[in-house]
């Protein structure tokens, strides 16, 4: 398994969240977003290392971004949210979102092939 973290851009937006996680809903802010995860705002009590189903909101015109994500890191009501999962329609989704509002919109496409490459190679 290759533990290498790579950094990628985070984006400040502002968008809202669901997080569904042992069978409970809970609201999020979304403070900054990458192509491998988010930093959250929210009064649930999520405990590091645990899992969620993750439903980025940016309006109601434009479907929400799905990943089942796992929690990073926690402080006080700020999270940290790695992408576990994603599907191909809510990664393009936010690769467009991020080439959006991002100055440097090549940076957003060399992390999504280097993210790609990388997935494609880990085993099942």
């Amino acid at each position: 398994m290759n533990t290498e973290r790579r950094q990628f851009t985070r984006v400040p937006i502002n968008a809202k969240a669901l997080i569904e996680q042992d069978g409970e809903k809970h609201t999020a802010s979304v403070v900054d977003v990458s192509l491998n995860g988010a930093h959250l705002k929210s009064s649930a009590s999520l405990k590091q290392d645990s899992t969620l189903s993750l439903s980025i909101i940016f309006d109601e015109l434009s479907p929400p971004i799905k990943m089942f994500a796992k929690v990073v890191y926690c402080n006080g009501e700020n999270y940290g949210v790695e992408c576990l999962e994603i599907d191909i329609d809510s990664m393009l989704q936010l690769r467009s979102m991020l080439t959006l509002h991002n100055n440097d919109p090549e940076t957003i496409h060399r992390e999504s092939q280097a993210l790609w490459e990388r997935n494609s190679q880990e085993p099942e």
